[in-house]
């Protein structure tokens, strides 16, 4: 909505009758939302936001018990504006609420219109720009919204390799690791193998801490220039970017093919045949329940306890602080290393 025009008014019937995800508005502070287009990209689910479809938000968002909303999910909200409630039904908040809900009230880190455009093919702008090292790391964290999956290379063919469904990683990843399985079987017996393998379940964990902390974020590392922050942004900084694109929740078999050679041939000459398949065979296990888990803790709806307090753990890492939570599969090395969230600074 132009907000140099005179809004359009609703009356709160008109704005009930938006209640599915088909048309989903709802109420904040007396104005409209249309929050249809982020329906599928809601952290918490489709399902979540569906109660309150047509219906008044303002004190259920600053509410932590119901579901915790970063400041982001404010100026996303803004963006979605569409009217106002008619006067003789709009609500009046205490002083409180207003101060806690009013998201012209809120110091928001606005993105910056200098920075990528997601609505543009990314790689050709960030290949052509001249970011300083502290701007590009202020921005990059800023988590942007757009309908369905951004445009990363203008070749499509190129772009075929940068989207990867869910149902991908399982497909591609458990016949090799079965080939693995069988040629290991070659070299030592079958006791052999499934101890390592449980080994590699355990070493996997601690693997998935280390490279999402030291390779994934070494963000204040990154030198000046804009080949670094193309590097960047290329291995983790477009997740963070666009933190809901989901084709690219999960990691593309090309770039998890290459990091995988480049683990496992060193290893190789350094630990005996069978034992190293064995311990292959586990972390690979591990990889595929890891990408999974990542790409339904953005973009799924569950009632166990312990996935949404996974979900709620890792969505933190986000749109809240992402120099802690490193973990995804669980919290264990966060708690052993204390990067977790509890370590706050207050």
């Amino acid at each position: 909505m132009d907000t140099d025009s005179k809004p359009i008014l609703f009356t709160r019937s008109e704005v009930s009758i938006h209640n599915s995800e088909a048309s989903l508005w709802v109420i904040h502070s007396n104005k409209v939302y249309d929050i249809t287009p982020f329906v599928s990209d809601h952290p918490g689910g489709a399902e979540w936001l569906c109660k309150f479809g047509g219906q008044d938000i303002t004190s259920v968002m600053p509410d932590r018990d119901l579901h915790n909303h970063s400041k982001q999910a404010y100026h996303i909200l803004e963006k979605l504006v569409v009217g106002e409630i008619i006067h003789k039904e709009q609500w009046t908040h205490n002083a409180k609420d207003s101060a806690a809900t009013d998201t012209r009230d809120i110091k928001l880190a606005d993105p910056s219109p200098d920075f990528i455009d997601p609505n543009k093919p990314i790689f050709t702008q960030i290949w052509n720009s001249s970011y300083t090292r502290e701007f590009y790391l202020q921005q990059v964290h800023v988590p942007r919204h757009i309908p369905g999956p951004a445009v990363f290379f203008d070749n499509k063919v190129l772009e075929i390799f940068t989207k990867t469904p869910w149902y991908v990683i399982p497909m591609y990843w458990i016949p090799i690791m079965i080939v693995v399985w069988n040629i290991g079987l070659q070299y030592t017996t079958p006791d052999v193998m499934y101890k390592n393998y449980v080994l590699g379940l355990f070493v996997w964990t601690l693997l998935e801490y280390m490279m999402h902390r030291f390779i994934f974020h070494f963000d204040e590392n990154i030198p000046e220039g804009t080949m670094a922050q193309v590097v960047h942004f290329t291995l983790h900084g477009f997740h963070h970017f666009l933190p809901m694109d989901s084709m690219r929740l999960v990691m593309p078999p090309v770039l998890s093919s290459t990091l995988a050679i480049i683990l496992y041939y060193p290893l190789s000459c350094i630990i005996p045949p069978g034992i190293m398949h064995g311990l292959t065979c586990g972390v690979l296990t591990m990889y595929i329940v890891y990408d999974e888990t990542h790409y339904w803790l953005h973009h799924g709806f569950f009632k166990w306890n312990v996935v949404k307090r996974l979900k709620s753990y890792h969505l933190e890492h986000h749109y809240r602080i992402y120099k802690l939570g490193f973990g995804i599969t669980s919290d264990f090395w966060d708690r052993v290393f204390g990067t977790t969230f509890e370590k706050e600074p207050k």
